[in-house]
Order: structure tokens, then C-alpha cells, then sequence
């Protein structure tokens, strides 16, 4: 009754299927995209994450591939961007990015420039939560990772422990108008959480109410599993930490602005060679050896976010390290993508919000 909506046919280099309101197209073989009329970029995910700007799922058989958006995406008319559906989506920086000189690194649209590091923009960091605990003094970092969940590092907490978070934080001792300070009604770290050799330092703060996006409040984006895995996670993929921890080992004195640093992930087996306690599987090693960029203490439970076509993904949180930007030494941070189901599980298990 809708009437024909292969009419005309929209479908290049395929075959028109009717539905109600709408058409798929049946590409014919070499072609993909909603009207199939852009060749094949892949048959299967294992180069450049199949071409896909989010997830990259091969079919049974391993003939074909299929890319796919997160949520508050949607897939572009090619088949493979993801382009944002919702006012603020995950990992997308809301704030101007042009810095004041000219970039040619385009690593440094975040202008990531913590010890080591360099004064961010405001609303560079907008996933960036600070942890305040009982007492009211500024205890660790965490991400917003959606508009309830806040993702931390599971030795920042203790239990029967009352915490707030602050989002859209930029100087602590300024009020800047852009803050909400929320309390969180439940602490769930990951049961296998080992505080001898931090193994699983992860841990989920559920808000006590769901917070409002803004230029300076909106979540990083966890990545699928395996764009982490074949692509984010490769050996010197350049990472961004940020925090408000001390600027330096031994100092009383945190960062008063986020401050970020710019560092490369390294083999495991670098920080095996290098630290006193080796890192387990649930661990990613960064750093140089020879630069003094690193994480401090204060930085805790931050985040480790890297670009990838245009967005920001989030693949570690600050865990542990010996000493602060000790240029014989690397930092450790726990690898999100490790605990990706552990995650929605719980969400799902425990709904929203309280």
C-alpha cells in the first residue's frame, strides 16, 4: 500500500529489495555501500580494520566483511564511516581543535603537548573525570564512558567509601561554570582485582543520576574488541594520557589545569626488562625510555585515549608505575579492551541509573 520503493531503482550495482517505507540493496559482487556503488575496500577485517571506521565483522564463510557503527552513529552511505547521529557523540571533541600555531603532526589535534606534560585546551579531555573522595579532596582520575558509568582504576577505592565525581573540569581551583559534581551510588570493582600486583585494576562507578552532555562533559568511546585488538593496540600507536596529578615525583603539588602527554604504547616485555614487577596480560606498558613523560600519583584511573579516524577511543586507565617520568622506567595501565564484557555486563545487570 506504501507503493513501490525500488522505484526508481536506487540500487547502482545491485538488486532493489522493496520494504515498507524504505529498500535495501543486494550488492552484486564487487560492490558495497547502501546503494552499492562503491567497489569492495575488503573481503575480510585484517588490514586497516577492513576499511571500517568502528567495527569490522567477516562473515561465516570469510568471503566478506561487514563494517558497523557505535551507538550514536551511523553508518555512511559507503559502507565504512561512521558518521555522529546524536549532538554529542562518544569520543568526538566538541570544542574548537585548532591551536593558535599551525599543526603538521595530526596526532596533535588533541594538541596533547602528568610529568612531562603540557597545559591541554579546556574541553580536550571532556570523557575526564576527577574523584573526590568522603573527605572532599581530590583523590583520583576516571572517564565517562556514558551518561551514568564512569570507568576508574580499582586502587583508587576502598571499600564503604563514599565518593563524588566532577565532570567538565578544567582548572581545579577555578569555578568555570562548565562543572557538575555528582555522587556515585555504587562502587563495583572487578571481582579478580589483585591489589599485590594490580592485576585487573578496574573498577565501575555507577552516578546517582544520569548527567546532561555538553562541549565539555560527553563520553570516550570503548572500542570494539577487535579494532582494538588488529589496530589501536599495535606497538608504538600514539596514546594520550591526561590527568591532574602531580607534576613531579616527590611533589606535594598537583596540576591545578589537565595537563596531557603524548607517548607511544611499547611491547610488554620492554617494561618486563625494565620494572621491578612484571605486567600481566590484563596490562599495557607506555612510554620512552629516556623521556620523562609519564603518569604521577593523583593521575590514577585516568584516561589513555588514542585517535582513530576521527574518533577517540579509550584503551587504558592509569594503573601503576615506579617513581614519576624516571627516564629508566615505563608506566603501566590497564587494557580496557580486556574488559569489554565485563563491562556491559554489569551495566546491564545493574540498568542505568539508581
Amino acid at each position: 500500500s506504501d507503493g513501490d520503493q525500488c522505484v526508481p531503482n536506487n540500487c547502482v550495482n545491485g538488486t532493489c529489495i522493496d520494504q515498507v517505507g524504505s529498500y535495501t540493496c543486494l550488492c552484486h559482487p564487487g560492490f558495497e555501500g547502501r546503494h552499492c556503488d562503491f567497489s569492495v575496500f575488503a573481503t575480510n577485517c585484517s588490514e586497516d580494520n577492513g576499511g571500517c571506521d568502528h567495527s569490522c565483522q567477516e562473515s561465516g564463510n570469510g568471503t566478506s566483511r561487514r563494517c558497523g557503527c557505535l551507538p550514536g552513529y551511523t553508518l555512511a552511505d559507503d559502507g565504512r564511516s561512521c558518521q555522529p547521529s546524536v549532538p554529542f557523540a562518544c569520543g568526538k571533541i566538541a570544542v574548537d581543535r585548532t591551536p593558535e600555531k599551525k599543526i603538521t603532526n595530526p596526532l596533535t589535534g588533541l594538541k596533547p603537548y602528568v610529568v612531562g606534560g603540557e597545559k591541554g585546551k579546556k574541553g580536550h579531555s571532556p570523557w575526564q573525570v576527577l574523584l573526590i573522595n568522603a573527605q572532599g579532596k581530590f583523590h583520583c582520575g576516571g572517564v565517562l564512558i556514558d551518561n551514568s558509568w564512569v570507568l576508574t582504576a580499582a586502587h583508587c577505592l576502598e571499600k564503604g567509601s563514599r565518593y563524588h565525581v566532577r565532570l567538565g573540569e578544567y582548572e581545579r581551583y577555578k569555578m568555570e561554570d562548565t562543572e557538575v559534581t555528582v555522587p556515585v551510588s555504587e562502587v563495583i570493582c572487578h571481582p579478580h582485582y589483585d591489589s599485590n600486583n594490580a592485576d585487573n585494576d578496574i573498577a565501575l562507578m555507577r552516578l546517582s543520576r544520569p548527567v546532561s552532555y555538553s562541549r565539555y562533559i560527553l563520553p570516550a568511546c570503548l572500542p570494539p574488541k577487535g579494532l582494538a585488538e588488529r589496530v589501536l593496540l599495535l606497538n608504538g600507536t600514539r596514546v594520550v594520557v591526561s590527568g591532574w596529578g602531580r607534576e613531579k615525583e616527590g611533589s606535594s603539588k598537583s596540576s591545578s589545569a589537565l595537563r596531557f602527554i603524548d607517548i607511544p604504547l611499547a611491547p610488554l616485555s620492554q617494561c618486563a626488562e625494565v620494572m621491578s614487577q612484571s605486567p600481566t596480560e590484563n596490562m599495557l606498558c607506555a612510554g620512552e625510555l629516556g623521556v620523562m613523560k609519564d603518569a604521577c600519583e593523583g593521575d590514577s584511573g585516568g584516561p589513555m585515549v588514542t585517535r582513530y579516524k576521527g574518533t577517540w577511543f579509550l584503551v587504558g586507565l592509569v594503573s601503576w608505575g615506579e617513581g614519576c617520568g624516571r627516564t629508566d622506567k615505563l608506566g603501566i595501565y590497564t587494557k580496557v579492551s580486556n574488559y569489554l564484557d565485563w563491562v556491559q555486563n554489569v551495566q546491564r545487570a545493574k540498568g542505568s541509573t539508581a
